[in-house]
């Protein structure tokens, strides 16, 4: 019975839709968030370990991690949205989609032929490197967006911190004592 329930749960409706692109983002979001989450607590405990002799510099330090985790899970969510509409159900077919691109961990045959109830995920006219490769791109695209955005943010929100007058405070705006 409990089978017979699950298998009642495989998606059938493959390849997707364009219109299913917000959905698989925000499945991707949810799901990947809670491991961008646990990479951010353990990256936040190695600062924090190094930044011994450098207190003051945590924080910025840690903002500027969250905000690359952040970016890294947007894009990735946003890429992921791609690879189920473009790729999934067109040149391969996995049985328990959720999502299946990740831009730490290539697909394999392994997670393709996994069984899902009665049912078997099988590649659609291209050979397992092929996707691999073209899970590359995904990948190096999902890499090189979030580095040139984290970059352009942080130059940004340098260059608006050197604008200010001299005696304000960064984060209020609001005039401070000169000593």
């Amino acid at each position: 019975m409990i089978t017979k329930i699950l298998s009642s749960l495989v998606i059938t409706d493959y390849p997707h839709s364009w219109s299913d692109f917000p959905v698989d983002c925000m499945w991707y979001f949810v799901v990947m968030g809670v491991l961008h989450l646990a990479i951010f607590v353990v990256g936040v405990l190695v600062i924090a370990a190094l930044a011994i002799k450098q207190r003051r510099d945590f924080i910025k330090r840690v903002g500027r991690f969250g905000l690359f985790m952040g970016l890294l899970l947007i894009v990735g969510s946003v890429i992921n949205g791609v690879w189920s509409c473009a790729i999934w159900g067109r040149l391969y077919f996995s049985t328990d989609y959720i999502f299946d691109f990740s831009p730490f961990w290539p697909i394999t045959q392994k997670l393709i032929d996994a069984r899902f109830g009665d049912k078997q995920g099988q590649l659609i006219g291209v050979s397992i490197f092929q996707l691999q490769l073209i899970w590359l791109l995904f990948a190096i695209t999902t890499w090189a967006a979030t580095i040139i955005s984290y970059r352009y943010i942080c130059r940004q929100t340098q260059a608006n911190m050197s604008s200010l007058p001299t005696g304000m405070n960064p984060t209020t705006s609001i005039p401070t004592a000169l000593p």
